[in-house]
């Protein structure tokens, strides 16, 4: 299959044009309507809440007692609520000030609010029928108006289109429009796979989003013009697209975090969201004039920061005091701001967010929104910035670091790296690795190196290896030797602080163990008739669980069973890293850190110091010299 960069995504979108199709007209019925009883008015609002009663209106609660919430989505300036969504699914609305149940329909199937063939509009909705093999028409009570049976052939699940005159699909000879008023069957293109299906319906019914897989299981997302079938993107990447009129939102995976596009059809170019936390996830609201990003402040806080997409700020901004992130954030017709999470005590809640209180208003005049830039169009700019902040960083420990294309040009026989080139996760990953190298006592990173001829830690997007040559398909860090340099190759994201610690620890292992006889004896702590793997793919295939028991635990994973030295690196790993108290309450893991920590102290002229260091925080027994 072709791959195309995002950027011609975006292109194509621009060229495609759009054409509005006027006011929405309703379907005309084909069977009888089936009336579905709703529920009797019964406002949620809960105002003892205790968010609320901290906020008041600012955050309004409406606590559910509907089971197994799945989600929400509006519809004009409702809400729908889907629940029980595996087997059978119960759709309420929701309406009002104190959101009373206005309507419930049950349907004996499984439908989710992220459902391909689910659209939804201020009239009702429509969703394809599984188990009855029909597109079903519901109004905005919830009572079905009409059904449309599946056409022949179809493949995957058809989509009607909003105004309900169209229905697209796909057979396996490719994809179709049926229009619902003549019967017409027009072919938009002819494309044959061995799975096929339609996704989504974008920017006034002009872009057809499909998605595909070959024979053998090689996925990719397609993006079609309905009017004369042309391919206006193919690649394996997963986009999440939105429209509304011409304004449409566009976003995608794009290392380890995630490109965040919106704008005009017809304008020359698309503008990024880039939002303060690089790590969480994304909503983009109805309005298309603003967006809501969550993130994860701590295991205990979640944060909502609200943009406003037409000046680029961020506008409030809410920590609260939930261990997970809400399952979406919608904006009704009537400009609130409704966002669905499970509290603490496992039960769902809504919450009416006011975004122009002063309750949550920020001060900060950052601007968050600007180009697009990709690999073949970086931010020269920036990245001349992140490449003096890199060498500050360097010059302060002892090592020098490498980004960007520098990252990439040397690399070991059996791994191959990817350039990082967005300058927001640049500068985060320099930001990290300067407080966690704060780490390390004055003069500690100097000795590791002095065995090199230098220590270079090089900030890559992607590590990936081949099963030819024995190496893992891919990795978090890695170190390797290139002559007499020493290399350490961390790739962004969330793992890039295990990794930094553990490749660390190799590079400090040589002055450890020509410096104390610590660790000379380290196979006597392993459990009787234990033998490393001395291969990283038949460790990968073994079973260790026997060695991994809570009372008895003798590693730290199954990884730490290929070699010593990766046993010793992931103790070092994970003592240096939070939450992982309970790791090593085990005796033997517990004994194996005693004798690395002293190893460390012994190697690193450390013996009488009277600190207690970072990777000495888990011992029963503190080290830090006392005089005795």
């Amino acid at each position: 299959m072709k791959r195309w960069y995002p950027a011609l995504i975006l292109l194509c979108l621009l060229l495609a044009g759009c054409s509005g199709k006027g006011e929405e007209t309703t379907f005309p019925p084909q069977t009888e309507a089936v009336p579905v009883e709703a529920a009797p008015p019964a406002g949620l609002h809960d105002p003892d809440d205790p968010l609320e009663v901290r906020y008041g209106d600012a955050l309004r609660a409406y606590p559910l007692s509907i089971p197994g919430v799945a989600g929400m989505t509006a519809m004009g300036s409702d809400l729908l609520v889907f629940s029980d969504t595996q087997v059978s699914t119960v759709i309420t609305r929701l309406s009002g000030e104190e959101l009373y149940i206005a309507a419930t329909v049950q349907l004996d199937f499984g439908l989710a609010p992220d459902d391909p063939s689910l659209q939804v509009t201020e009239s009702g909705l429509s969703y394809f029928d599984p188990v009855n093999r029909q597109t079903v028409v519901l109004d905005a009570s919830l009572r079905e108006i009409t059904h449309i049976p599946a056409p022949e052939n179809l493949e995957g699940t058809p989509l009607l289109s909003r105004d309900r005159e169209t229905l697209y699909y796909c057979t396996k000879a490719g994809v179709r429009a049926w229009n619902l008023e003549t019967g017409i069957r027009r072919v938009i293109k002819e494309a044959g796979f061995a799975q096929q299906s339609v996704t989504g319906l974008y920017l006034n019914d002009t872009v057809l989003q499909c998605r595909v897989a070959d024979g053998e299981g090689n996925a990719a997302t397609l993006l079609i013009s309905t009017e004369n079938g042309r391919i206006l993107y193919e690649g394996a990447q997963a986009l999440t697209m939105q429209s509304g009129g011409d304004s449409y939102f566009l976003s995608f995976p794009t290392g380890c975090t995630r490109a965040l596009l919106f704008g005009q059809a017809g304008e020359e170019s698309p503008t990024a969201l880039t939002p303060a936390e690089l790590s969480g996830e994304d909503f983009f609201l109805e309005t298309f004039a603003d967006a809501v990003t969550a993130s994860a402040a701590s295991d205990t806080e979640i944060k909502l920061d609200y943009y406003d997409l037409e000046t680029g700020r961020r506008r409030c901004s809410a920590a609260l005091p939930f261990s997970g992130l809400p399952l979406t954030v919608e904006e009704t017709a009537d400009g609130w701001v409704y966002f669905l999470l499970y509290n603490n005590d496992g039960r769902p809640v809504i919450y009416r967010w006011d975004t122009t209180s002063p309750e949550f208003a920020v001060s900060d005049e950052e601007i968050y929104t600007g180009p697009y830039y990709s690999a073949q169009e970086p931010d020269y700019h920036g990245l001349v910035w992140c490449e003096y902040y890199a060498r500050t960083v360097g010059d302060t420990y002892g090592v020098e670091v490498l980004l960007w294309e520098d990252a990439d040009l040397v690399q070991p026989w059996d791994y191959n790296f990817e350039p990082e080139y967005l300058v927001p996760v640049l500068k985060r990953e320099l930001d990290w690795l300067n407080e966690r190298l704060a780490n390390f006592p004055e003069g500690m990173l100097e000795a590791a190196a002095s065995h090199f001829s230098s220590l270079k830690i090089c900030l890559v997007r992607e590590i990936t290896g081949s099963a030819e040559s024995g190496s893992l398909s891919s990795a978090n860090g890695i170190q390797f030797m290139n002559g007499t340099d020493a290399y350490i190759v961390l790739a962004a994201g969330d793992t890039s602080e295990k990794a930094l610690y553990h490749e660390l620890y190799h590079v400090m292992e040589t002055h450890i163990l020509g410096n104390s006889i610590a660790l000379d004896q380290w196979a006597k702590l392993n459990p009787v008739g234990f033998e490393y793997d001395y291969d990283y793919l038949a460790n990968a295939r073994r079973d260790g669980s026997e060695f991994l028991q809570p009372d008895t635990r003798s590693f730290v994973d199954t990884y730490s069973m290929s070699y010593p030295k990766e046993d010793r690196a992931r103790i070092f790993e994970y003592a240096m890293t939070a939450g992982n108290e309970s790791l090593f309450a085990a005796s033997p893991l517990q004994y194996k850190l005693k004798m690395l920590c002293q190893g460390i102290r012994e190697a690193f002229g450390l013996k009488k110091s009277t600190e207690n260091f970072p990777w000495e925080q888990y011992l029963n027994q503190p080290m830090a010299y006392t005089g005795k």
